[in-house]
């Protein structure tokens, strides 16, 4: 059996986890009903372990964070961008965007972005322009992460970009 780049990647993660939790390897293959010396093949990432075999080690090892990072790897979700406020959770870490949005709304609210908007750059305050500043860090941000979600898809489907952009003007325009 041959074993692709994506299951070698979750045996790297589940390898790294066994040693780290110090499991006996002869066990665990007993307690996931697989021969020692075919589980020590999957882990080394020499067989191909199909998502049943992924399922049961993953319930074996029985940590969040591995979950996650196997589960991401399997369906290809790409890496977060480099952010500062992440929370430290699994998820947070991938998606971060519903915070983001709300602080990003928080700032919009607070600062009256849109009547900062309306009054002549020359009549701002120095702490206002900052504020719009903010307010232009935070969009930026937002739709740069947006940006590789898409690019994301469309390398991953074979999608044209342009072509993309194309029918989804011509779809709001129908709407």
């Amino acid at each position: 059996m041959s074993v692709n780049a994506i299951e070698q990647n979750i045996a790297a993660i589940y390898r790294k986890e066994v040693d780290k939790q110090a499991i006996n390897q002869r066990m665990m293959a007993q307690d996931i009903n697989i021969s020692p010396q075919l589980l020590s093949h999957v882990l080394n990432g020499r067989r191909s372990m199909g998502i049943e075999k992924v399922v049961d080690i993953a319930e074996y090892l029985q940590d969040p964070n591995v979950d996650f990072e196997a589960a991401a790897t399997l369906f290809h979700t790409p890496k977060p961008l480099n952010r500062k406020r992440r929370d430290n959770h699994p998820l947070s870490k991938m998606v971060g965007q519903d915070k983001e949005e709300m602080e990003r709304i928080e700032v919009e609210k607070k600062y009256e972005v849109w009547d900062l908007l309306t009054i002549e750059p020359d009549e701002l305050s120095d702490i206002e322009i900052d504020h719009l500043k903010l307010y232009w860090f935070e969009l930026s941000d937002e739709v740069r992460l947006e940006l590789s979600v898409l690019s994301s898809m469309c390398n991953r489907f074979g999608w044209d970009m342009r072509d993309m952009t194309r029918q989804s003007e011509t779809r709001e325009r129908n709407d």
